[in-house]
């Protein structure tokens, strides 16, 4: 145990000693400009104008305290605290009568919060901060490009719809639901093509049984993906709204994924934050603690006479058909 805590500790390379001083190297320059103002050379009273500048003078005394912090930054001592308090627990349990202090550090050293302590120290002294992700395939097609997508997922949805075109069997991103953990990647579109799931092809598969290799799924997950054209921006402004009646999509046949869908009552504030897709957009209810949107109809949907339709007739629990009346493709959440 002792040879454990004389090795060397962790070093990283440090900073030129040049990098410091630049604030006062600025004010030594200033200083010579100064001097070639009262000398009438040309463009010195410019040059004297920029480098005066109390912005500039604050930025380098910044840049000087990140150096200085980066050299002297406090390092761990060693990696491998939590195997070193294993090893010192060991050690007074095999004495035949420990002393007091002995029992005192054995009952600190068992307390669950100071081993999650050690645990969180040694990851940070090991650079553990995050999953190792897997290298990327030495082969991949020629005739499209691919992208290769890894999200970390825990337990909550990743936030996107998938829909199946039935005549190429090709599954697509329907839509990303604003602020999942889709759409906070930056990585998935809509109308990116997915070819694999976690080195499982997907074309021909049921987005069901896509879903079923999602779920079973924890941790990093592998896309391949061939990127659609360059996406709409949303240009319009976020919109507030207030309902003016009940919605339930679990109640909405023409929904494309009721998964996604958001209900609310008729008062209640929604923040429309994407209104791209004419017929369904994205909003979530003001003050909510949720970050992720779903999806309501839009006022054109609701005017539609589809909608009308529905709202006229009533509910059958039962029924899982969509009406041919209602042509909105189906999607799956993911």
């Amino acid at each position: 145990m002792r040879e454990s805590m004389e090795e060397e500790p962790m070093t990283e390379p440090g900073h030129d000693d040049n990098d410091v001083g630049l604030a006062q190297i600025l004010a030594e320059v200033v200083e010579e400009v100064r001097l070639s103002i009262d000398r009438d050379i040309n463009g010195a009273d410019l040059l004297y104008g920029l480098l005066s500048a109390p912005w500039l003078y604050s930025l380098l005394r910044v840049y000087e305290c990140l150096v200085q912090h980066s050299r002297d930054a406090p390092r761990p001592y060693m990696p491998y605290s939590s195997r070193l308090s294993q090893e010192i627990m060991a050690s007074v349990r095999g004495l035949a009568a420990p002393s007091s202090e002995a029992q005192e550090l054995y009952i600190l050293l068992k307390c669950p919060h100071m081993q999650a302590l050690l645990s969180a120290h040694d990851s940070v002294a090991q650079r553990d901060y995050g999953p190792v992700l897997p290298p990327l395939p030495d082969e991949l097609p020629d005739n499209e490009a691919m992208r290769i997508v890894c999200l970390v997922k825990n337990k909550q949805p990743l936030g996107a719809t998938i829909r199946k075109d039935e005549k190429t069997g090709n599954i697509f991103i329907a839509r990303v639901i604003h602020g999942g953990l889709a759409d906070r990647s930056g990585l998935l579109h809509p109308g990116d093509k997915l070819v694999e799931v976690n080195g499982q092809k997907v074309q021909g598969l049921q987005p069901e049984y896509v879903i079923q290799i999602l779920v079973r799924s924890q941790g990093n997950i592998l896309f391949k993906v061939i990127p659609n054209s360059p996406q709409p921006i949303n240009s319009r402004a976020t919109l507030y709204v207030r309902a003016m009646e009940d919605y339930s999509p679990l109640q909405d046949p023409a929904i494309p994924c009721p998964d996604a869908g958001m209900a609310f009552s008729k008062g209640d504030l929604l923040e429309i934050v994407d209104q791209r897709d004419i017929r369904w957009w994205q909003a979530r209810k003001l003050h909510s603690a949720s970050l992720c949107c779903g999806l309501i109809p839009s006022t054109n949907q609701f005017r539609s006479k589809q909608r009308e339709l529905w709202w006229s007739q009533p509910y059958q629990a039962h029924t899982c058909i969509r009406p041919s009346s209602y042509p909105c493709p189906l999607s799956t959440l993911i």
